[in-house]
């Protein structure tokens, strides 16, 4: 991480009021304050873990990902006959917290702080699929895509695209 000798004045002064306002983690920002003030390298690369860049089309898939599952949903509802299909397999598993953070991150932000899809969030472990799941949900909207009506699917459609 670059910074300037002002943006590291500015960091470490916000740093020293963050310990102020925040007692319980006053140690925390002293030793940020710390490797900012000291330009130690090494250690300034920590603060680049806490930033992500998503593209607007990572964003998209993200947000695509959310409407496939909610079609996958109510197509589900619409069935007469849902014995083909397990219900818990039309939970939203997630994304990988380690491996697909960023990914998790935006779900977070558009769930929680926008307040769209929470229905969707209804995944176990924080919506954690501890297994990269980026790969499968491509897959997944290519087939949904190729369907001519995504809120009407057939119980055939919805198991090729969860089998995608």
């Amino acid at each position: 991480m670059e910074m300037t000798s002002t943006q590291r004045l500015i960091l470490t002064n916000q740093y020293k009021l963050m310990a102020l306002l925040e007692p319980q983690n006053a140690g925390k920002y002293q030793r940020l304050e710390a490797i900012v003030k000291g330009g130690f390298r090494r250690e300034l690369k920590e603060l680049d873990k806490e930033f992500c860049d998503l593209s607007e089309q990572e964003c998209q898939m993200v947000l695509d990902t959310l409407e496939m599952y909610n079609a996958l949903n109510v197509s589900y509802e619409q069935l007469a006959d849902k014995s083909s299909i397990s219900e818990l397999r039309l939970q939203f598993p997630g994304y990988c917290a380690i491996r697909e953070r960023k990914y998790l991150n935006y779900l977070r932000f558009i769930t929680g702080i926008e307040g769209k899809y929470q229905h969707v969030m209804e995944c176990e472990h924080g919506c954690d699929s501890q297994t990269p799941m980026w790969d499968k949900y491509s897959k997944m909207l290519d087939v949904l895509h190729s369907c001519p009506h995504e809120y009407h699917l057939s119980a055939s459609e919805i198991e090729r695209i969860l089998n995608a």
